[in-house]
């Protein structure tokens, strides 16, 4: 019945306290502006602050009896063991427990249980948590208000009997019902105060940790614009750069491209940040307008809002003039071919691209093919091989210097691309051409090179052009290289025989023997001339052998017989490069097999050594055996005629070896 006697009263001063308490989030929001880096004066501000609050609330209370006071110290004391940690808490407490014991009173147990049961279930409601499932925030702190209070309406028992029993009957609701539901609200509006403060320290944070990131890179400008080109940040790189642009500090708010002097610059830069305005990133290389010789590479991008809108631009300068100046050098040398000097294939299809158009017509393309370079290599090595490849592209540089676009596509092949230009005057500068290319030789050899034109005028595609000018480059090669070929070959005799006098007496000798064997053999005419053409050239293959292994006066080691043992492979590919030769080719490749396989470089056996071979093997054996050789003496002829008869059948076919000694026999050598 008190509650309907007297319920208004005690309606007002609940509110009164209720009141009281949430003034206690401004209080919180005011002192603990910092979230986390709170300092020990604050918490003791705070201790005091609450303890006070502690006094007011038991100053409005309803009382019962004298000496019994009831108030919501327990829902501040609760939440702010909860919220403000042990020391605050501990300060709270204090001026709240001299007060309600100097207040004495039959409830003065009650209301000191009252204020240390509270302040340490707040305290220990952090651990208290843990054993509970996780909910709601809202869920939670009521039942950490209802706890709370449970606890507090079990003190009201240090009250003497039998008014406790009366207290308890009287006060159950408001503690039961209404302080659970404030100690919940009170919470949450701290938890969210807690969490509007942990936020803005968050965007502080984020916004120094920015500015600092910004203003840690001394190499790269930094800045973002509104869609009014005013500033919204930079960092410290950006802001020394402009002083040196236009003699002036910038700020936040300023306009950009107002601070931009010059024009053509600034209506550049607007271009750009208006295309990352409509949602486009945006990256280039660019020679700075006010600082020639100097690059930036610069990179536009929208700032995009939580709700996808863009807001601003971000722009990112970096001065990359070394770098810049560095890669294009790397670029020159990737149109460059690295033996010549010349352009490359990928230089010729960039260009051939561009100069396909009518304003370039007529535009002639002249092919160039090195005839021989193949032979040139296998005979006297790729380092032979490479210059004559680079006398070539030094005399077509000499010839269009002019107008230089030649370039060097493949191994042995060239092409000049000149616009504007005739077929007729085309085939006049090739005329030109083939007479220097005429005066130079390589190793006693001339270049030989084979030349093909072609002109597109309007209708025809590139691609026909070229085919049409490679086509009429190798006409002409049919007609050239069948005597060059003739002339290499010659050339690499001579030049083998000047270097090895003993090879051109010894290659005649073995032409003479086998010329009697294959007499024996009742070979015809052209038979015998074929069998002395290929004892002439049966060792050109030592014209790769170097000349200190070749003269070597000692035993060959290992390495080195390895390379003479080269020398009928070498002149196999010699000689299988020119048609005319390619029939005996397999002859001198076999010329050092033997008739047991044991031989090289194939390991024939028996008949599967092409006859020549075989009359070529005992005769080149013969003459090497009766020849002083640098690193022995001749054997007599009869020591040799021994071991003719020893190796017949296993290094010499056994017949060819019987007719070559029956010659002995019929004839006085």
């Amino acid at each position: 019945m008190w509650f309907l006697n007297d319920g208004v009263e005690i309606l007002g001063k609940l509110i009164n306290n209720i009141v009281l308490l949430f003034a206690l989030v401004f209080i919180y929001a005011s002192i603990n502006n910092r979230q986390g880096q709170r300092k020990i004066i604050q918490k003791i501000l705070l201790g005091i602050t609450i303890g006070g609050f502690a006094v007011f609330l038991m100053l409005t209370p309803w009382e019962i009896n004298e000496g019994l006071i009831f108030d919501a110290r327990s829902t501040l004391l609760v939440v702010s063991g909860f919220f403000f940690g042990p020391l605050a808490t501990f300060i709270a407490v204090i001026p709240a427990l001299i007060y309600r014991i100097s207040l004495g009173g039959d409830g003065v147990y009650a209301g000191v249980a009252t204020i240390i049961l509270s302040a340490n279930i707040g305290l220990l409601w952090h651990r208290i948590r843990k054993f509970i499932p996780r909910m709601p925030f809202a869920i939670e702190y009521y039942v950490l208000g209802l706890f709370t209070h449970i606890v507090v309406v079990l003190c009201f028992l240090l009250i003497p009997w039998p008014l406790a029993f009366s207290v308890i009957k009287q006060t159950y609701i408001p503690y039961l019902v209404i302080f659970p539901i404030v100690t919940m609200l009170l919470a949450l509006a701290l938890e969210n105060q807690k969490q509007i403060m942990k936020s803005r320290e968050m965007i502080e944070n984020q916004r120094i940790l920015l500015q600092s990131s910004l203003d840690s890179t001394n190499t790269m400008e930094i800045f973002v614009v509104d869609f009014q080109y005013n500033y919204l940040a930079f960092n410290d790189y950006h802001k020394t750069n402009m002083l040196m642009y236009n003699k002036a500090n910038i700020s936040k708010g300023m306009n950009y491209l107002e601070n931009i002097i010059n024009d053509k610059m600034q209506q550049r830069i607007k271009m750009s940040i208006d295309q990352a305005l409509q949602g486009i990133s945006y990256k280039e290389t660019i020679e700075i307008e006010v600082e020639k010789g100097q690059y930036l590479k610069e990179i536009y991008t929208p700032m995009i809002n939580e709700h996808n809108e863009i807001t601003g631009v971000t722009i990112f300068s970096e001065n990359i003039t070394e770098k810049y100046l560095h890669e294009q050098s790397v670029l020159k040398l990737s149109y460059r071919d690295h033996l010549t000097n010349l352009y490359n294939r990928r230089y010729y299809s960039e260009e051939l691209e561009r100069l396909d158009h009518p304003r370039y017509y007529p535009l002639s393309i002249i092919i160039a093919d090195i005839n021989g370079l193949k032979i040139m290599n296998d005979a006297f090595g790729h380092e032979m091989g490479d210059q004559l490849l680079v006398k070539f592209a030094d005399i077509l540089v000499t010839a269009f210097k002019k107008d230089n676009r030649v370039t060097r596509i493949g191994g042995d092949e060239f092409v000049i691309l000149m616009p504007n230009t005739s077929k007729e005057h085309a085939l006049l500068r090739v005329a030109e051409l083939k007479q220097s290319v005429e005066k130079y030789k390589v190793m006693d050899m001339s270049i030989s090179v084979s030349f093909g034109v072609g002109t597109k005028i309007e209708d025809e595609t590139i691609n026909d052009i070229f085919k049409s000018a490679e086509d009429n480059m190798y006409t002409h090669k049919l007609f050239e290289i069948k005597s060059h070929r003739n002339e290499t070959i010659k050339a690499i005799l001579k030049t083998l025989h000047e270097k090895n006098p003993r090879e051109e007496m010894h290659s005649a000798r073995v032409s003479d023997l086998c010329k009697l064997i294959g007499v024996a053999l009742h070979m015809t005419d052209d038979e015998l001339d074929l069998l002395k053409l290929i004892s002439e050239l049966h060792d050109i293959g030592k014209i790769a052998i170097d000349d200190s292994i070749l003269n070597k006066p000692g035993k060959l080691d290992d390495k080195e017989w390895e390379a003479i043992k080269k020398h009928p492979e070498i002149g196999y590919r010699i000689l299988s490069a020119t048609p005319e030769y390619s029939e005996i080719a397999q002859d001198i490749l076999s010329h050092h097999e033997r008739y047991d396989g044991k031989g090289y470089p194939r390991g024939l056996v028996g008949e599967e050594i092409p006859i020549r071979a075989r009359i070529i093997s005992i005769a080149d054996a013969f003459d090497a055996m009766i020849s002083d050789r640098p690193y022995r003496k001749a054997m007599t002829t009869y020591e040799a005629i021994e071991e003719i008869k020893r190796n017949s059948g296993s290094q010499f076919d056994p017949e060819i070896s019987k007719i070559f000694l029956d010659l002995f026999e019929e004839i006085e050598i």
